[in-house]
């Protein structure tokens, strides 16, 4: 069928309808500070009282809802589960250098920048902010909708790849939530993960890149000896917030 300005009209009016409405799903802030919060339980409050959380755990909702109606968990869904779980810390690793923290030198990191780079810039200059440290609707709703296709038109181990994607998202966001919240870690699982994540913040941002997890550092070379870097210009200023 030919393209007519009717046609893309029509297409544009869409675009900018969808476009409100996912607007609507990231209300302004303030929303407040990860820092007020020092209990386990008060975090869990405040995570999913902000407008953005709560997209990703209804995709992720969406997600559990397929896979479980597309049949029984075999042997081939557990080996798809251990390696998404195993590709995790790779995956974190691999986004926060390559794209969040993408130098805007080429043109690559120029797309990236734009995508994510500047939000995530934002997030280091004030690091506690809630409204800088979330994964964004639009985000979710893009990436959700490649997952739910796959798992409404893929094979039932494909369902469970995408459901486990969405799971190691919504672990990311939580984590990441609760390092820069008030809540002291307990466990030493957490501790060295919450340790790594403030040395990435407040001492250089090229280094300790796991948030959920510090294994792709400890394989990648980014786990130095806290005192082996220098203190980055960006880590200072987040320093004095």
């Amino acid at each position: 069928m030919p393209t007519t300005p009717a046609t893309v009209w029509t297409a544009t009016a869409a675009l900018r309808r969808v476009t409100a409405a996912v607007a609507r799903l990231d209300r302004p802030g303030p929303h407040g500070r990860a820092s007020e919060v020092a209990t386990l339980r008060a975090a869990a409050g405040r995570f999913v009282a902000h407008p953005r959380p709560p997209v990703l755990m209804a995709a992720v909702a969406s997600l559990a809802t397929v896979r479980l109606a597309r049949g029984r968990f075999g042997r081939a869904d557990a080996a798809v589960a251990v390696s998404i779980l195993a590709a995790q810390p790779f995956v974190e690793w691999s986004v926060h250098l390559g794209v969040l923290h993408a130098r805007p030198t080429s043109r690559a990191g120029q797309a990236c920048y734009r995508i994510a780079g500047w939000g995530h810039e934002q997030h280091h200059r004030d690091p506690t902010n809630m409204d800088t440290m979330f994964v964004r609707p639009q985000e979710v709703l893009g990436t959700g909708t490649v997952a739910l296709a796959t798992a409404l038109l893929g094979s039932p181990p494909a369902a469970t790849a995408a459901l486990c994607a969405g799971l190691g998202l919504l672990t990311y966001d939580w984590t990441h939530f609760l390092i820069h919240s008030g809540y002291r870690p307990r466990s030493r699982m957490y501790r060295g993960v919450w340790r790594n994540h403030r040395l990435h913040h407040f001492r250089n941002e090229r280094y300790w890149l796991g948030v959920t997890s510090n294994i792709g550092d400890l394989l990648l070379g980014t786990n130095p000896p806290r005192d082996a870097v220098p203190i980055s210009p960006t880590a200072a200023y987040a320093h004095t917030r």
